[in-house]
């Protein structure tokens, strides 16, 4: 019950309905009511399953989205999706593997960027002190626009869940380009220390128009 302290045209104090009215600090308040919080229905595994799968891959795709950004650009163009949603849906069908609530990244299938420009030739990569040294081979026919392809490059860290980096790096007909990663446990994130990373590699066209699907050059051990 409320009651009108104040005269027909005073502040209501109570409740009516939804509605509570009161003094607070000399002021008169009216609010609805709060809604009581209905209690969460408990997950099934099945659901659960879904949401840690999901939860793994955004995990690696934040920490590359710049680089994702560009490699799936292309591949989701003519659809609603944005280049991180398009990395998400390859990543979960392709990419997990395990039975939950034990899964994992396979970076042997995972694709960090998608197209239709020849992928590198014979890509391998070895590290020295802090750079990754990557080299590919190279096909004299190749033309004149194929040769101004850029190197992409990209290495990945699971220790610590960070990655480095190239979007433009060499073209296609150097051979080879190089890439710094950070290996001391003070500058990492988690000062975990790390003891693989797992490289990527693939070509951009010179005009950003055309790419080619990334190929995994394989995991080096530090």
């Amino acid at each position: 019950m409320a009651r009108m302290n104040f005269g027909i045209l005073g502040p209501i104090i109570g409740k009516i309905s939804n509605l509570v009215g009161y003094i607070r600090r000399g002021v008169p308040v009216v609010r609805t009511k709060p809604k009581k919080r209905r209690k969460k229905a408990k997950r099934s595994i099945a659901q659960q399953a879904v949401n840690l799968r999901f939860l793994m891959v955004k995990r690696f795709v934040a920490v590359i989205s710049e680089f994702i950004n560009v490699g799936y650009h292309l591949d989701v163009a003519d659809t609603p999706k944005i280049p991180e949603n398009g990395a998400v849906s390859y990543l979960l069908k392709e990419a997990v593997t395990g039975v939950y609530p034990d899964y994992e990244m396979d970076f042997s299938k995972v694709l960090v960027s998608k197209g239709k420009l020849p992928p590198p030739l014979n890509p391998t990569v070895k590290l020295d002190g802090d750079t990754l040294k990557f080299s590919w081979d190279v096909n004299p026919k190749w033309g004149y626009k194929l040769n101004r392809d850029q190197v992409m490059l990209l290495a990945y860290l699971p220790a610590n869940n960070t990655a480095e980096y190239l979007l433009s790096g060499a073209r296609r007909n150097e051979g080879g380009e190089e890439l710094k990663v950070y290996l001391n446990p003070e500058t990492n994130r988690n000062n975990k220390k790390d003891e693989y990373i797992e490289t990527y590699i693939a070509f951009i066209s010179d005009d950003r128009k055309k790419i080619s699907d990334s190929v995994y050059v394989g995991r080096v051990s530090v």
